[in-house]
């Protein structure tokens, strides 16, 4: 069984063996131990985008006439101003406010990501799937399949050539003395016969002058041919008790084969749900570390936006 202890233990960034390492490494440029959390983040980045909107809406009024409105006749400057243009410290202050602008853009842009890479981290973890977190760590766990019953065949075939030509050759014996001996064979029949035209030596066939009249005489000797019947026939139930011993065995092999076979199976699949059991517990924990690790990260801020946080973080006290 793998020890995947260490690799359990082992930081995402980094790990070689890891699928989501290859995509939290593009991440780890937005979190460190120290930082914002994605709720701090979130927090100033929507303080960021207020700032953003009101910078821009002053921008949209930029002007740099001022208009009076006067009734024809009334003294001199006395008329009303509508709108007031820019001055120098308002037309100078235009840079300012594109700089504050992009930087509270370049602020939300970097937060966003960040805790937008945090929860596409937490997602792949939530959707990590059992199969392929084995394969990532290069765990090969197959549950394991019965084999086909072994049959008698299966046995016969690992007979060497001495067992299996004594086989071949009994029930060879068996089919050929089986075939002339058993009723309505050949020798069977014959033997019938003989003794049915010694019962009765002689028949007919035909009327009057035309009557045939057959004789039947034995060409050998009946007792003869009943020794060589029942010689046959002793030959025959020799053979097949012989040939009945050799099925015995094999039939015996087979089912203690198959006996085996089955405990083996058994005994491969009870290894097999240990092992499935240790390695998803051993699964679970690892969503649940990864889980807890990456929920900890903190967003960085960098070093050029470090006066934006400030800033940004004053406003909300």
């Amino acid at each position: 069984m793998a020890n995947l202890t260490s690799e359990l233990d082992e930081v995402c960034f980094g790990a070689s063996k890891n699928e989501l390492a290859d995509t939290q490494k593009h991440d780890e440029v937005f979190f460190s131990d120290k930082g914002l959390t994605s709720t701090s983040a979130n927090h100033l980045a929507n303080i960021a985008q207020e700032r953003i909107v009101s910078s821009e809406a002053v921008l949209r009024n930029i002007n740099f006439v001022t208009t009076t409105i006067d009734i024809v006749g009334s003294p001199a400057d006395s008329g009303k101003i509508i709108s007031k243009g820019y001055d120098e410290e308002k037309l100078f202050a235009v840079r300012g406010l594109l700089e504050e602008i992009s930087q509270m853009n370049a602020f939300c842009a970097w937060m966003r990501e960040a805790v937008k890479a945090k929860d596409a981290e937490l997602k792949a973890v939530a959707d990590m799937e059992f199969d392929k977190w084995m394969e990532i760590n290069s765990i090969e766990l197959t549950q394991p399949k019965a084999e086909k019953e072994i049959t008698a065949d299966d046995i016969i075939a690992q007979m060497n050539v001495k067992e299996r030509n004594e086989y071949f050759y009994l029930e060879a014996v068996s089919a050929t003395i089986g075939k002339c001996i058993h009723p309505n064979g050949a020798f069977s029949t014959a033997r019938a016969n003989l003794n049915d035209k010694i019962n009765k030596p002689y028949s007919t066939d035909g009327l009057g002058k035309e009557t045939l009249i057959y004789a039947y005489t034995p060409s050998v000797n009946a007792e003869k041919v009943e020794n060589v019947f029942f010689e046959l026939q002793t030959w025959y139930r020799s053979n097949e008790q012989r040939l009945n011993q050799i099925k015995y065995d094999v039939k015996r092999k087979a089912m203690a084969a198959n006996l085996e076979r089955n405990q083996k199976f058994k005994e491969a699949n009870a290894e097999y749900k240990i092992k499935f059991k240790e390695y998803f517990a051993q699964f679970n924990e690892w969503k649940i570390k990864e889980t807890e690790r990456i929920s900890q990260l903190k967003i960085v801020v960098p070093q050029a936006l470090e006066k934006i946080f400030e800033k940004l973080s004053g406003s909300g006290k």
